[in-house]
């Protein structure tokens, strides 16, 4: 019943509630859901081990920095209502990670995002060829002279650029449902399902949606053909966009983006003049007339270095824990053992021997950017008592380890995809992110019960590694700043 109730409380979220509820959605009904998708997963709370997960932590501190923030407003009526506006998104986080717990339960969370895209596609679509241009799916741009006209979406995804952000990481989670040999499947399900999100990246008309898209194809084709020609692939791609105008006829050039330069700066003045909590919450637009149009400068400026130390200590471990299970192998012990069904479900025994994790690359004599992050770990190894006999439902659920890292890999490109557009967009604190996060963290479960990666990062690392990459983002932003003014843009 709680996932049943979590599926139904994201297709809420993301078709918007007069839209699947009608005339009944003014009681609330998104509300009742998250309450009732609560009660009923407390019972799997402990199984979950949430608090063991570094990105709990994250959470609840990124709730104490909208608390403050809003504080040092002066304005506090205000706190409660952006409280409220904060936490259901990151609600998803914990209600995915305790009720998934097989590959099945993924497909059922990518499907309910793809019902709701596919659904706004069709309907803005629609609207489109009939000449309906007030049709609340469709977003008007530019003078008199030359509108042209944007899909959206209801719920999270009421603009163009969000509704873009989440359909280029959803395309690689739609290989989720691929399966070797079953060429019905995937050439009459799984690709027109992906060509369909292409289509509608293609009427949003984001410019950054056609960066993030040339990103994702980069990553994902890059181990299959290699580098070089994966980046002839991506700028092959940019070169078609430019041909049907993608871009809705607009440059995606660095002059383009001046005004969102200008936005950058005066983030970062904010920042200056708030460091610690920020101008509060979704208050960004009250300082300058349009978003900053960058993720960790609304981020920083709304919330202060503390909302970002907290937002960057949720996507660290996310991204860490996608990557290890893509690059991470075990050496085989002398007998077996079920050592990481311990580390993923808190069962305690006496140690007897040790195991020695390190990444496959470093095996191999070469460097990896996981190896930046995960220290080689020794853990201990349990006796021979078979541990999983307590839980072994749960254990023939997992998949086998090559269909666990095919799933992380896919992960880890669709993350790369939302990231790259998230740095065009003001999107720090979306359902989307908790969604990943938490889907990440149920691979990450099934890795460690199949031995395949050491156990998760220690909460000094994390808060160390949080710490530097808040202050770099910050730094790269200005950079980024500081080169556009010494070109003359």
């Amino acid at each position: 019943m709680g996932l049943f109730l979590t599926l139904l409380y994201i297709l809420t979220a993301y078709l918007g509630p007069e839209t699947l509820w009608g005339p009944i959605y003014e009681f609330h009904i998104e509300l009742i859901l998250a309450a009732l998708a609560f009660a009923a997963t407390v019972p799997r709370l402990q199984d979950s081990k949430i608090f063991t997960i570094p990105q709990t932590y994250a959470l609840i501190g990124m709730c104490i920095a909208v608390f403050c923030s809003m504080v040092m407003t002066g304005w506090l009526g205000s706190i409660a209502p952006a409280v409220l506006g904060f936490i259901p998104n990151t609600f998803t986080f914990l209600l995915i990670v305790a009720n998934c717990r097989k590959k099945s339960h993924l497909q059922l969370i990518v499907m309910m995002l793809f019902i709701a895209s596919a659904f706004t596609i069709i309907k803005g679509y629609a609207a489109l060829r009939a000449g309906d241009y007030t049709n609340p799916y469709l977003m008007p741009q530019g003078a008199e002279e030359g509108y042209f006209y944007r899909l959206r979406g209801m719920g999270f995804i009421n603009d163009p650029n969000d509704f873009a952000q989440v359909m280029v990481s959803l395309i690689p989670c739609m290989f989720f449902f691929w399966k070797k040999g079953n060429s019905f499947l995937n050439l009459f399900l799984v690709l027109p399902s992906a060509a369909l999100l292409v289509f509608g990246m293609y009427l949003t008309h984001s410019r950054g949606g056609i960066i993030a898209l040339m990103a994702v194809t980069l990553f994902a084709f890059r181990r299959k053909i290699g580098t070089v020609p994966s980046a002839i692939l991506a700028g092959g791609f940019f070169a078609i966009t430019s041909l049907v105008g993608w871009s809705g006829g607009r440059d995606v050039s660095v002059e383009a983006g001046s005004g969102r330069m200008d936005a950058w700066a005066a983030g970062l003045d904010l920042i200056k003049s708030h460091p610690l909590f920020g101008v509060g919450f979704n208050r960004f637009s009250e300082y300058y007339y349009i978003t900053a149009h960058n993720t960790i400068v609304v981020c920083a400026a709304e919330l202060g270095m503390f909302g970002l130390f907290c937002w960057v200590m949720f996507v660290l471990p996310t991204v860490r824990d996608a990557a290890v299970c893509t690059t991470w192998k075990k050496e085989k012990p002398a007998e077996e053992d079920a050592f990481s069904y311990q580390a993923a479900y808190g069962v305690r025994r006496e140690p007897s021997a040790d195991l020695r994790w390190q990444p496959a690359a470093a095996l191999a004599g070469a460097a990896t950017p996981a190896t930046a992050v995960v220290e080689e770990i020794r853990v201990e190894k349990e006796p021979a008592v078979p541990l999983y006999l307590a839980e072994k439902s749960e254990v023939e659920e997992v998949p086998d380890p090559e269909e666990i890292e095919r799933i992380a890999r896919l992960m880890l490109t669709s993350i790369v995809g939302y990231f790259v557009a998230g740095w065009f967009l003001s999107r720090a604190y979306v359902m989307t992110l908790f969604i990943y996060g938490g889907l990440v963290q149920v691979v990450y479960r099934m890795a460690l019960v199949q031995n395949m990666v050491p156990p998760r990062m220690k909460a000094f690392k994390v808060v160390q590694y949080s710490a530097i990459g808040s202050v770099g983002l910050i730094f790269i932003v200005y950079i980024m700043l500081r080169l556009e003014h010494l070109t003359g843009h």
